[in-house]
């Protein structure tokens, strides 16, 4: 998703991060790379 301009793409990625946090800390597979890809996307 580089260049990434929809701020309707950067709110729903910024939701779901507040989400995954909760599965990370749960040690749920896969949460840990899925929250690295989000912080990619926004960056």
């Amino acid at each position: 998703m580089e260049g990434m301009t929809s701020d309707r793409t950067r709110k729903a990625i910024t939701s779901i991060r507040s989400t995954l946090a909760i599965y990370q800390r749960r040690k749920v597979p896969g949460a840990a790379d899925l929250a690295r890809r989000a912080r990619e996307a926004l960056a």
